[in-house]
């Protein structure tokens, strides 16, 4: 069984799109192992998450993004979930 880590960024949560999102996670049959609002994050988390991009000239406005307000991140399995 696959599983994979998903984020609803600040901007999905303010527009009220959690119900919709996780609503087609369900549709296509997949489970949420794990669902966990995060009501602050801190630039640390965002760093480690997106180490790959922390120096590059175009980072700041996505650690500030991300940093923005509160996110839902989860797991979820099912076959071919990761594709």
């Amino acid at each position: 069984m696959e599983q994979t880590f998903f984020i609803i960024k600040p901007d999905g949560v303010k527009r009220g799109l959690v119900g919709e999102v996780l609503k087609r996670i369900e549709r296509r049959g997949f489970k949420l192992e794990k669902l966990e609002l995060r009501s602050t994050v801190s630039e640390d988390l965002i760093d480690q998450h997106y180490r790959d991009l922390v120096g590059k000239s175009f980072y700041p406005p996505i650690r500030q993004f991300m940093t923005s307000g509160p996110i839902i991140v989860g797991i979820i399995s099912g076959p071919k979930v990761i594709e």
